[in-house]
């Protein structure tokens, strides 16, 4: 295939060597066609080189790629991410389908990463990143939506508009507000991790998170049921969970008491 035309852009000049001679070692393929120290450079950068993929730092000083990207309305050119170990980004990313290297870039990634890119632009299936990029809150590290599957569909699914995920063998449902039930390859425990920034969602039993701002009435008795204003299917709250739930619940001004 034709050489793929590729920018570099990272706030640090050590950097931008070090991937530059992966690149021109490990995957001819990529032909580094300017390199940018700073979001605003590599936005001029962009405009008048027409990259066919973006190798892109995600914390700069200034403005961050993410800023970068959301200065465009369409995005006609691959990204690769570049990033120090960040927990709350490397879970946007990995929950959107987004390509990502950690730093210090290790050369085998590198090579899987471009690959990836190879069979993408092949398919002509590239990624739809400005609507990740907008989903994002990354001055708060919250993301505001994540993309789900709808049969042969993917579907962008605001997070506030989850009434709760169900645990199903190896993959997840999601069920929003509307009563979709969307498929998620993500395991409950992936859940956990990526909602523990949002207050609302708790997780209920061993295979049930739901967001507390959907919840239509509960029972009292022995064994507490949850009923969510978006259908009729009762949640069983686990015996170890029930105290602790209905206690948080009350500090949130669920309950009434």
């Amino acid at each position: 295939m034709n050489s793929i035309r590729s920018i570099i852009i990272d706030d640090e000049s050590a950097n931008r060597a070090v991937l530059d001679s992966f690149l021109k070692k490990y995957c001819p393929v990529i032909e580094v066609v300017g390199s940018a120290e700073s979001a605003e450079v590599g936005y001029h950068m962009i405009c008048d080189l027409a990259p066919d993929l973006v190798f892109l730092d995600v914390r700069m000083p200034m403005q961050s790629g993410f800023d970068l990207l959301r200065m465009f309305d369409e995005i006609p050119f691959h990204v690769i991410f570049i990033t120090a170990y960040d927990e709350y980004a490397i879970q946007a990313f990995e929950f959107n389908a987004i390509d990502y290297l950690l730093k210090p870039v290790d050369y085998q990634k590198l090579i899987k990463s471009v690959a990836k890119v190879k069979e993408t632009i092949r398919l002509k299936n590239n990624a739809n990143v400005i609507h990740f990029v907008n989903s994002i809150d990354d001055k708060q590290e919250l993301l505001r939506s994540i993309t789900l599957h709808k049969k042969d569909k993917v579907q962008i699914v605001d997070i506030d508009k989850i009434a709760y995920i169900q645990a199903n063998r190896n993959y997840c449902e999601v069920i929003t507000s509307d009563n979709e039930r969307l498929v998620s390859s993500k395991t409950l425990l992936d859940y956990e991790q990526l909602l523990q920034r949002y207050s609302h969602f708790l997780r209920i039993n061993k295979s049930v998170m739901i967001n507390i701002r959907f919840i239509h009435e509960y029972t009292k008795g022995s064994t507490c049921f949850i009923y969510m204003k978006n259908g009729k299917e009762e949640l069983e709250v686990s015996r170890r969970k029930k105290g602790e739930i209905l206690q948080y619940l009350k500090e949130e001004g669920v309950l009434l008491v």
